[in-house]
């Protein structure tokens, strides 16, 4: 017979909730594939014998922490994306084309009045239904023109990042390269300017 305490510890265990990985995805606009150095001149879906896809003078680029991440998690070598930002965040965050969300063919400039439909869940909302918490660092560039565009009201618990298509990793004042006007919306707060993205995100 057991005793009440192995029974106890046996119906804790039961009782506890299954463990949930991590998911760490990482989108990065016009990143070629030979671009990470797990793909460089090794037989890939891309490059399927093996040709040498660096040149001496090029060499390897190192990229050893993208290397471990993908090494511990799941690659997605065979994805399919728009040519342009606005319309690959869409579908991705979506799971639909993004003629079907509205946005594109062309990119969201920063003050125009339109974003992602409210009426289309994102991935970020799914996770959270999930009982994860979801946090976003970087470029958004979905929409910023009211703040119901925003990260934080489409399912992320923080944002830190910029809003619109591109912005200087150190002037961060102006939207785009850090050498325009200031127009992001008020809704925002001020830009955190003279301050390295990388030191500023950390």
């Amino acid at each position: 017979m057991a005793s009440p305490f192995l029974l106890g510890i046996a119906a804790a265990a039961a009782a506890a909730p299954p463990r949930r990985p991590h998911v760490l995805f990482i989108l990065a606009d016009d990143f070629g594939w030979n671009d990470v150095g797990y793909h460089q001149n090794n037989v890939s879906s891309a490059n399927p014998k093996g040709y040498p896809t660096t040149n001496a003078a090029a060499g390897i680029m190192p990229t050893p922490i993208i290397d471990s991440l993908a090494s511990e998690g799941v690659k997605l070598e065979n994805y399919y994306v728009q040519p342009l930002c606005s319309p690959t965040r869409s579908a991705l965050l979506t799971g639909r084309y993004p003629q079907h969300t509205g946005i594109g063919p062309d990119v969201i400039v920063i003050n125009w009045p339109y974003g992602v439909p409210a009426r289309e869940t994102l991935l970020p909302e799914r996770m959270k239904e999930a009982g994860y918490k979801t946090h976003m660092i970087g470029k958004w560039h979905l929409g910023a023109c009211d703040e119901r565009y925003l990260p934080t009201y489409r399912g992320f618990d923080s944002f830190l990042g910029y809003l619109s298509g591109a912005q200087s990793y150190y002037a961060s004042a102006g939207d785009r390269n850090g050498t325009g006007a200031n127009i992001l919306p008020t809704c925002v707060g001020d830009s955190a300017d003279h301050l390295y993205s990388s030191r500023f995100f950390a």
